[in-house]
C-alpha cells in the first residue's frame, strides 16, 4: 500500500501556477517591459534551437570568407554559440519567475532570439 503525502509540492504544479500568475500580471501591465512569461518564452526558444548555431555561423562564414573558413571557424565558433545559447535557454526557463541582477527579466544574450530579423544571427557578428 501507498502512501500520499497530501503536502507535497509538486514543481510543474508550482511553475504552471507561477506562469499563470505572471501572464495575468504581465497582461494586465502591457507596458511594453519583457516580463517572466518572455522569458520562459525565449528560454525554451534557445534552449530547444541553440544546436542550429552550428550550421547557421557555418553558412554565413563561408559566405562572408569562403568555404573553408565556413567549415572550420564556423564549426568552432557555431559550437560555442550554440553551447551558451543552450545553456542561457535553460538558465532561463529554470529562472523564469526570478528576475536575474542587472538585466531583470531582459535577455541574456544578444539577439534575443536566434534568427532575429533586424541583427545578425550570431555573436561574432556574421
Amino acid at each position: 500500500m501507498t502512501r500520499r503525502h497530501p503536502m507535497r509540492v509538486h514543481v510543474p504544479a508550482l511553475y504552471l501556477a507561477v506562469a499563470l500568475g505572471a501572464g495575468a500580471s504581465q497582461a494586465a501591465a502591457m507596458d511594453g517591459a519583457p516580463g517572466p512569461v518572455r522569458k520562459l518564452g525565449r528560454g525554451l526558444a534557445n534552449a530547444t534551437t541553440g544546436l542550429l548555431e552550428i550550421p547557421l555561423s557555418m553558412s554565413a562564414i563561408g559566405k562572408k570568407e569562403g568555404p573553408i573558413a565556413g567549415l572550420f571557424l564556423g564549426l568552432i565558433l557555431g559550437t560555442g554559440t550554440a553551447v551558451a545559447r543552450t545553456l542561457v535557454g535553460v538558465a532561463e526557463t529554470i529562472t523564469f519567475p526570478i528576475p536575474f541582477a542587472g538585466v531583470g527579466y531582459g535577455p541574456l544574450l544578444e539577439p534575443e532570439f536566434l534568427l532575429h530579423p533586424s541583427q545578425p544571427h550570431s555573436a561574432y557578428g556574421y
